[in-house]
């Protein structure tokens, strides 16, 4: 170590065994700034493995549910219980403010009896089944409904929030 060190400090040539660009899963490279690799992501981990591989540990312990009594913006990967009548707005972006990526999904699971509302951001529709709401427009599972579930995904090809499982009776407009 301290000859590569010695090396670099030195304004020498990198020796040949030193990685200068690293190839990833999707088929590109990524280049050190400044010889450093810093890995983000939420919900990751990263350690040595054999050969002094980098490996990088995805930690998925599902979706992130939240308890909901009052009118609120869903956010994409979580799943939410309603508690009360309200209404749940779809997101425009992803919270980092890029745009929403296919398979983007959200969960509704209605706990009271009265009536739940999810409503499209603007340009976006709701499908549920054969139905599909209008752009900006709204999915609604009536009051009396308790236990009734929407699992929705996002397809931006078409902007549409699209069901992927659903009990209850849901309604668009």
């Amino acid at each position: 170590m301290s000859q590569i060190i010695k090396t670099l400090t030195s304004g020498g040539p990198i020796p040949p065994n030193i990685p200068t660009s690293f190839l990833l899963d999707d088929g590109n490279s990524a280049v050190p700034s400044a010889n450093v690799i810093q890995v983000h992501g939420v919900g990751a981990t990263t350690s040595i493995g054999a050969s002094n591989e980098i490996v990088v540990t995805v930690i998925n312990e599902g979706f992130t549910w939240n308890e909901e009594t009052t009118s609120f913006s869903a956010a994409i990967q979580n799943g939410y219980f309603c508690n009360d009548a309200l209404t749940a707005t779809l997101p425009a972006t992803k919270p980092d403010l890029s745009p929403l990526s296919i398979g983007n999904t959200i969960i509704i699971y209605v706990d009271t009896t009265g009536a739940v509302v999810i409503q499209a951001n603007t340009g976006q529709s709701i499908q549920v089944g054969e139905g599909v709401s209008s752009p900006g427009g709204t999915a609604t599972c009536t009051a009396g409904q308790k236990g009734s579930i929407l699992e929705i995904i996002f397809k931006p090809s078409d902007s549409t929030w699209h069901v992927q499982s659903s009990l209850g009776s849901w309604v668009t407009a």
